[in-house]
């Protein structure tokens, strides 16, 4: 293993890519690595072809964490496992490759390959893996997560035309690669896509990519919730409809009453952006049902809580006032003979009165 001279420290760093990475890879978040294997050190190579065993690297740190990402504006110290990114983000993700043998074993990795997996699902951490494999590798391949995330769920799309190769022995430092890095893998090498890779930290390279962030869209929810009724007199009732509303906003109420017989006796839209409403509902005797529904800028929903029936009383009779009995003015009839002795009476008091007044008068 050749140690890192000045020289090849500046021509890594001239790739842009490796300046702070070791500081970033010291935490590990929630992001993994694998398979289990023997780890390694600068100090004290492999003595067979193995990827990213050894856990010192001074340009990386632990090479386990193969893979690493950061924004696309952000400069290159900002590598690390876990980056925290918003919707339609430019995102790069970046994997070390390093044949771990020895330099003086002369041994050189075969047919090896760079391969990116990106999940399609929506989430709030969207966790991208990389692989590195070799024909001739112990173990034969190797990978790391890293973690994207976010506040609200989202989705990853790889941009196409965006991978690249990195190494010091490419001219210009840098060369296109094929998009199907991102869709099967593809040959990477020390040289070229060539499939070689020499063992020692100077042979070894980069593979970036650039994927999208698409925060996926709230789903709106609302809904008439419930109607509550309160009897003001005999024919006047308030109903008052609910709501809720999720990422949608409330424009309106409608209310519709309808007698017994399903005709529309009264509708009213009332115009309010809260999560209740009063209407006032004002009828004469009869079974009438009022149904309420929400309208938001999503649409309309109505719901058999907010359905609710009334009957108005009629109005009640106007009670008789009782008729108190009257005094007679006449005398009770109380039969012939009862007649003809009162009138005898009376015919006697008369001629005793007649004769008197005559005798006075002499």
């Amino acid at each position: 293993m050749l140690k890192f001279s000045t020289k090849r420290i500046a021509g890594i760093a001239g790739l842009g890519i490796v300046t702070g990475l070791a500081m970033s890879a010291v935490v590990h978040a929630a992001v993994s690595f694998g398979p289990s294997r023997p780890t390694f050190t600068m100090a004290n190579p492999a003595s067979y072809v193995t990827f990213n065993s050894i856990t010192d690297n001074p340009t990386w740190g632990d090479e386990r964490q193969l893979l690493k990402s950061r924004d696309v504006n952000s400069p290159t110290t900002a590598y690390a496992p876990t980056t925290q990114v918003s919707d339609n983000e430019e995102v790069v993700l970046a994997v070390y490759f390093h044949n771990n043998a020895a330099t003086n074993l002369g041994l050189i990795a075969q047919n090896t390959k760079v391969k990116f997996d990106l999940p399609s699902t929506s989430a709030s951490t969207v966790s991208p893996t990389a692989y590195i494999s070799a024909d001739n590798a112990n173990p034969g391949q190797v990978f790391a997560t890293s973690d994207l995330t976010s506040s609200q769920p989202f989705t990853i799309s790889y941009e196409p035309g965006t991978a690249k190769l990195y190494s010091n022995y490419i001219s210009g430092g840098s060369m296109q690669l094929s998009d199907a890095v991102a869709n099967g893998g593809t040959l990477i090498g020390t040289n070229g896509p060539d499939g070689k890779v020499p063992g020692c930290a100077q042979f070894s390279g980069y593979v970036t990519i650039r994927v999208r962030v698409h925060v996926t869209p709230k789903q709106s929810s609302f809904s008439c919730s419930a109607l509550d009724v309160n009897k003001i007199d005999r024919t006047h009732y308030d109903f008052t409809a609910h709501s809720t509303a999720d990422n949608t906003t409330v424009s309106s109420y409608t209310f519709i009453g309808k007698d017994a017989n399903g005709k529309v006796v009264d509708t009213k839209t009332v115009t309010s952006s809260a999560s209740s409403a009063v209407y006032h509902f004002n009828q004469e005797a009869g079974t009438y049902t009022v149904a309420a529904s929400v309208t938001t800028d999503k649409g309309t929903a109505s719901s058999t809580e907010c359905v609710k029936q009334i009957t108005v009383e009629n109005q009640p009779s106007t009670p008789t006032t009782p008729t108190t009995p009257t005094t007679p003015t006449t005398l009770p009839n109380t039969g012939a003979g009862d007649v003809l002795g009162i009138f005898t009476g009376v015919s006697a008091f008369g001629a005793a009165g007649h004769y008197v007044s005559r005798r006075f008068r002499r």
